[in-house]
């Protein structure tokens, strides 16, 4: 009974990777599916050192039965027992090491190269910088994306101590997603910031430290445009503002006088007319155009030369109930359910009654005006924190992205009939009540999210009834 290498290859493959069916080599390369082979069944058996062992250990077993059965075939009878026996271990040594190199060495070679290629390859293309350190500080390695970032070249910084390049490092390992600012020093001298994450790879001896550091020169410079575009934005609504109060005040006196005067004209004609038994249709339309100018132009006057609030301790749920019995008629006709939901806790803010509830108005008017075929409006009124949040949710088409980013500036509107002051307004309210307003889209319609500072009383209650909240 013979055996070679690659019969029992073969047979050491079907044994340890029963779970994948055999496959015929006849039109395959024999060294190609054999090392693809061994590989899967020596991926599986690595798993534990008594595994490889045992390979090892069954085959040599194998050879050895293999060369004792063909030793008697192929030697004379002759030979002394010292003889046979060297015989038998060169024997055992010339195919024991081919054989061992093909199941087992040469695998094992190959996924060690090839995960030490892979592991190089993530490392040169990673776009953050990596470089290894030793104990002491020393730089043991660095990839392409540090050796650019520090404008190095790898021997002149290799084996140099890493506070040249980075003066403020510490060897203290981050936490998962943890990162330390710190500023970095490229070969010219030129500082730049970045951000820094160490972690500890301990070899068998002492541990090394792998540190990740990312440019955030670009990010800061993000930053930077960001601000200073807000910045920009406040001195325009400034200047905005400014303007529209030198506008309004001439509309005052050049517009609203004369309109009252043509409005009372106007309703006196009317009733005129009406005694009569004449239609009066259409001065009745002429009232409404005027009333509605009467509106836009006290929305300017509002928005131009805000009224000082006068400010005391206001129960929102009140202010809230009060809004809704305003609207209620209105909601009725225009078939809109206002929905007011809380959590039946009497929350108090330091805050103008009618100032607030102005601003309610604002936000439902709007909200009445984007659901037009009718629905819900839902309030919701909840404590977080320190503050009271009121959300104003509505089921209608949502805020157009053209004007999502500019919601509050002035004159920006997708109502036909609207001057798009009504929302700024409401923040300039929420504001000076140091409050916050802001608006987004839901997955069905608008949300408005008013946050208002709870009254210092409540505050305290809740730190003394619930500490750990």
């Amino acid at each position: 009974m013979k055996f070679n290498g690659l019969n029992l290859a073969r047979r050491l493959s079907m044994i340890y990777n029963l779970r994948y069916p055999s496959i015929s080599i006849s039109s395959i390369a024999a060294p190609t599916l054999l090392m693809a082979s061994t590989t899967a069944a020596l991926q599986k058996i690595l798993q534990t050192p008594s595994r490889l062992i045992g390979l090892v250990l069954l085959v040599v077993f194998f050879i050895e039965v293999g060369i004792m059965l063909a030793l008697p075939i192929l030697l004379p009878d002759n030979l002394s027992s010292q003889t046979y026996a060297l015989v038998d271990a060169v024997a055992l040594t010339i195919v024991c090491a081919p054989v061992l190199w093909l199941i087992i060495i040469g695998p094992l070679r190959q996924i060690a190269i090839d995960e030490q290629a892979r592991t190089e390859t993530v490392i040169n293309f990673a776009g953050d910088g990596i470089i290894t350190i030793d104990p002491k500080g020393m730089i043991l390695s660095m990839n392409r994306a540090a050796i650019s970032l520090f404008q190095y070249q790898a021997p002149q910084i290799i084996g140099h101590q890493i506070t040249e390049i980075l003066p403020g490092f510490i060897i203290q390992p981050t936490s998962a997603n943890e990162t330390r600012q710190m500023e970095g020093i490229r070969q010219d001298q030129s500082p730049f910031p970045v951000a820094l994450s160490l972690a500890e790879t301990p070899p068998d001896h002492q541990p090394n430290y792998v540190a990740i550091v990312r440019d955030l020169t670009e990010a800061q410079r993000l930053e930077n445009e960001r601000t200073n575009a807000a910045r920009e934005r406040e001195a325009m609504r400034s200047q905005q503002m400014k303007t529209l109060a030198e506008i309004a005040t001439g509309v005052a006196h050049e517009i609203r006088n004369p309109l009252t005067s043509i409005k009372m004209l106007i309703q006196a004609d009317r009733q005129r007319l009406e005694k009569q038994g004449m239609p009066s249709e259409d001065l009745e339309l002429v009232e409404q155009e005027i009333r509605r100018m009467e509106r836009s132009v006290s929305s300017l006057l509002d928005y131009a030369r805000p009224s000082q609030p006068v400010r005391k301790v206001v129960s929102l749920r009140q202010v809230l109930d009060r809004t809704r019995t305003l609207l209620e008629g209105r909601a009725r006709a225009a078939r809109i359910r206002l929905n007011l939901v809380d959590t039946n806790d009497l929350l108090d803010v330091v805050a103008d009654p009618e100032q607030l509830q102005q601003l309610f108005l604002n936000l439902i008017l709007n909200a009445f005006d984007a659901m037009p075929d009718g629905g819900e409006i839902r309030i919701e009124l909840t404590q977080q924190e320190n503050d009271a949040l009121i959300r104003i949710i509505d089921e209608g088409s949502g805020i157009a992205p053209d004007i999502l980013d500019r919601l509050f500036t002035p004159f920006v509107t997708n109502k036909k009939q609207g001057i798009g002051l009504g929302l700024g307004i409401s923040r300039r309210i929420a504001e000076a009540h140091k409050g916050t307003l802001t608006g987004f889209n839901v997955e069905q319609g608008a949300c408005f999210e008013l946050r208002l500072p709870l009254t210092a009383d409540q505050v305290q209650t809740k730190d003394e009834t619930c500490p750990n909240c």
